[in-house]
């Protein structure tokens, strides 16, 4: 822009100094001042003078011819002044349109270019956004993914341990514990818990007899008891004992009874009882490998 406001004014300068050159040339061509005078006395001879004047004529008509000579001279030359003027200021015009054309041209060029960069800016910012966005997703799936992974390689891991340690038992998606010695219910569920389980929850027929057969003809802790609420019983994940497998006349509350064995006695299935939660017998914990 710089260049462009020096070379405008330098074509003004040159277009002033053209003018002032074309008005000096034409200023000082001036027209030659032609005179003639012929004067005949009264006494000469008559066709002396006729002669006279036919001389002087003569004379007259090549001054005449070089007066008109001289006249058109300088008007030639001002006449090629003024042209040569005009075909300057044409040219200065032209250099001058060429000055301030070429570089509106280039900018509206360039501005459409910048214009186009700006879209393309645009377009690409805004898919590097959505990609940014779709990593973000991806990255968090990728963390709950390995969050999951870890859990269940922890659980199978713990599971595998489980199942090698003494006393525990595989049976329909859940591992069990059967105890050897004998504790009070509530001492027992803290055993159970010790071991990352709690006292067992019957829920089928299945399960039922595989506690049966494990237990071996003793009375064994189970999850269910009354203790909150005299007569509401409940499993230890707070459930509601729905249905179980009772001896007849069992729950009965006999002697302040909360807590609930499997098989108190040698009774077959179904052999529930009522007991004191103090008293003392061997314990059957529950772990689900799904939890």
């Amino acid at each position: 822009m710089i260049h462009d406001k020096k070379r405008k004014k330098n074509c003004i300068h040159h277009l002033k100094e053209t003018l002032k050159m074309a008005e000096s040339a034409c200023a000082n061509s001036r027209f030659p001042v032609v005179r003639t005078s012929t004067i005949v006395k009264d006494n000469e001879n008559p066709y002396e003078g006729i002669y006279m004047n036919e001389g002087t004529e003569t004379q007259v008509n090549k001054s005449n011819k070089r007066t008109m000579t001289s006249v058109s001279e300088p008007c030639t030359a001002r006449f090629r002044c003024y042209t040569l003027a005009v075909v300057f200021l044409l040219s200065l015009i032209v250099i001058l349109l060429a000055v301030v054309a070429i570089p509106w041209i280039k900018f509206n060029n360039l501005t459409k270019e910048r214009n186009q960069l700006q879209r393309s800016y645009n377009n690409l910012t805004f898919e590097r956004d959505q990609l940014e966005a779709s990593y973000k997703q991806v990255a968090e799936e990728r963390d709950q993914f390995q969050m999951k992974r870890d859990e269940l390689q922890k659980k199978l891991s713990q599971l595998k341990e489980d199942i090698n340690t003494p006393g525990w038992r595989y049976f329909n998606s859940s591992i069990y514990y059967i105890s050897t010695e004998k504790k009070s219910w509530s001492e027992s569920r803290q055993d159970c818990k010790r071991r990352g389980a709690d006292l067992v929850i019957i829920t089928s027929r299945e399960e039922q007899d595989f506690v049966e057969v494990w237990r071996g003809g003793q009375g064994a802790w189970i999850g269910a008891n009354d203790q909150k609420i005299e007569g509401v019983w409940k499993w230890v994940d707070g459930t509601s004992v729905t249905s179980g497998f009772w001896s007849r006349g069992e729950p009965n509350n006999k002697g302040n009874e909360d807590c609930a064995v499997s098989g108190y006695r040698s009774e077959p299935v179904p052999n529930w009882f009522d007991v004191s939660c103090s008293s003392q017998n061997i314990w059957i914990c529950e772990k689900n490998i799904n939890s």
